[in-house]
């Protein structure tokens, strides 16, 4: 059976997926050396960088987090930390293909999205363009929990009212998006893009139905 074949419903993660966050990260590994700096730590960005890899290979939940617990050893400098810095959400962009993508898919299949995200999820989605093609947004702030809770997955398949075996998962984490939706008996697709590119694939039941290393591959996987 191939992918296409009884699917009707798509969901997408936002950041990393369809939302490019490289820019507001970098400012916040900017900002991380600038106020541990001022604590008499020194931090290069790329080693920064280095280290987020690290943790997304071990698939650590929150990796700058657990970059700071790694290298800062004080609880006290790691609170003044992170209370001066200031996540740049107006520095994320659209992927230059993701909206087109959408449009055209969304001829085709249902949209959803389910992502991890503050609050305003749809003002942003409106002011991108996807607002009109998506049917479902099942985001954190709002459902109050956060992937990989598989709930966040059951309350889009119920607001969809669809079966899983229906529905693809498409995102950037193996650990957030692929490994809950192939248990819920979705299909999955891993699109290695941002830091959590570096994450190993699994094998057996937990395995990405297919790997793409960007977000415009999925018009030759999904359109029919």
């Amino acid at each position: 059976m191939t992918l296409k074949q009884e699917l009707q419903w798509i969901f997408f993660d936002l950041g990393e997926t369809l939302i490019d966050e490289s820019a507001a990260i970098l400012e916040s590994i900017r900002q991380f050396a600038v106020e541990s700096a001022a604590l008499g730590y020194a931090f290069h960005p790329d080693e920064v960088v280095r280290g987020l890899e690290d943790a997304y290979r071990a698939f650590a939940e929150f990796p700058m987090g657990d970059y700071m617990e790694r290298h800062v050893a004080s609880v006290d400098h790691r609170r003044i930390i992170k209370q001066n810095m200031r996540y740049r959400k107006d520095m994320e962009r659209p992927f230059p293909a993701a909206l087109p993508l959408v449009r055209e898919l969304s001829g085709l299949y249902r949209i959803g999205i389910i992502a991890n995200q503050g609050p305003g999820t749809t003002d942003r989605l409106k002011a991108y363009g996807f607002a009109e093609y998506i049917t479902v947004c099942c985001e954190s702030a709002e459902a109050g929990f956060a992937k990989p809770n598989p709930q966040l997955f059951q309350l889009a398949l119920e607001q969809a009212s669809c079966l899983p075996r229906h529905a693809v998962m498409i995102g950037d984490r193996i650990d957030n998006d692929i490994i809950p939706a192939k248990r819920l008996g979705m299909k999955a697709v891993y699109v290695r893009q941002g830091l959590a590119r570096y994450q190993p694939i699994p094998k057996g039941a937990d395995a990405p139905d297919a790997v793409l290393d960007k977000i415009e591959d999925i018009r030759s996987l999904l359109m029919r």
